[in-house]
C-alpha cells in the first residue's frame, strides 16, 4: 500500500447528548470505544497517521488527554462547524485525503477498512470512496458503524466555499455524496450484507452501548470475524430485536 498522501480523522467529542461521554467509557473491560478503534489503526496501518478531531469546549480536554496519553494528533476546532474543523486540521497537518472515521463504531472492520484502501489506491481520480448498499446508498447513512469513508481535502474545501447549510457542516462528507458535480466512487456490500436492514453495530445510547457490549464480547471469540457475529445474532434474536428498534428510533 502506498499510504503516503492518507490520513486517518476521527471524528469525536463528550457532549453527546444521547450518552454523554460514550466515546471514553469501559466498553469492553477497561477499554474505551475510542482506545479500541486507535488500537485497531495503530496495529494495522502503522504507517497512516491519525488525527483526533474535536471541539474546543472544555468537555473534550478529557480528548485531548487521551491523545497525548496515546501519542496521536489532536486537532481542536468548531463544536458545530464539523466540516471547518476538518478543513483546517487537513491545513495544519498538510493532509491531502482523509479517511473519516466515526467514534460511535467500535466494530469498524479492518478488513473492510483494507479494501476501501486498496479501491483508492486503484481507482485514484475521484473525490470520495466508500462501500454502498443495494440501494446505492454510501454506508454512512445506514446503521451498520462497520465502515470508514475516503474524501479529498480539495472537496471538502469546495463543499465549504459552497454552502452553509448546517446540514453540511455538521455531516461533513454528505453534500459530496448527494452533489453530482462530484465524482464518488463505489463498491457492493458482500452478499451477507448486502440484503440485511436489521444490524445495527453504531452506538448512540445506553441502549445501543449495552446490547453491543455483549456482542462484542462475541465478536472477540469469534476472531473479530463480523461474517460469524452475524450468523451468532442470526440465532440469538434477543440481539437483534434491540437493535431494529434502535433502528428504528434513529432512522437516518
Amino acid at each position: 500500500m502506498k499510504n503516503n498522501n492518507l490520513t486517518f480523522f476521527i471524528q469525536a467529542r463528550m457532549k453527546s447528548s444521547r450518552l454523554l461521554g460514550k466515546v471514553l467509557l469501559e466498553f469492553d473491560e477497561r477499554d474505551s470505544i475510542l482506545s479500541i478503534i486507535v488500537s485497531k489503526l495503530k496495529f494495522n496501518f502503522p504507517h497512516i497517521p491519525i488525527v483526533l478531531c474535536t471541539s474546543k469546549v472544555e468537555e473534550d480536554d478529557l480528548i485531548e488527554a487521551f491523545c497525548l496519553q496515546n501519542q496521536i494528533k489532536c486537532f481542536r476546532g468548531s463544536e458545530t462547524n464539523v466540516l471547518n474543523r476538518f478543513v483546517e486540521a487537513a491545513q495544519k497537518y498538510e493532509s491531502e485525503n482523509i479517511i473519516r472515521i466515526c467514534a460511535d463504531n467500535p466494530f469498524l472492520d479492518v478488513i473492510f477498512l483494507k479494501e476501501l484502501i486498496d479501491f483508492y489506491e486503484n481507482n485514484p481520480n475521484a473525490d470520495y470512496w466508500s462501500f454502498k448498499n443495494r440501494e446505492e446508498t454510501p454506508v454512512i447513512k445506514t446503521h451498520f458503524g462497520l465502515f470508514a469513508e475516503i474524501t479529498t481535502i480539495d472537496a471538502l474545501n469546495k463543499v465549504e466555499a459552497t454552502t452553509n447549510d448546517s446540514l453540511y457542516l455538521e455531516h461533513v462528507t454528505n453534500f459530496i455524496y448527494t452533489n453530482s458535480n462530484f465524482k464518488c466512487l463505489y463498491k457492493t456490500l458482500p452478499n451477507y450484507l448486502i440484503n440485511r436492514e436489521d444490524l445495527r453495530f453504531t452506538i448512540d445510547d445506553e441502549e445501543d452501548f449495552i446490547n453491543l457490549q455483549k456482542v462484542y464480547s462475541i465478536y472477540k471469540r469469534n476472531s473479530f470475524s463480523i461474517e460469524e457475529t452475524i450468523h451468532f445474532l442470526d440465532s440469538n434474536e434477543e440481539y437483534l430485536e434491540k437493535m431494529k428498534i434502535n433502528i428504528k428510533k434513529y432512522s437516518k
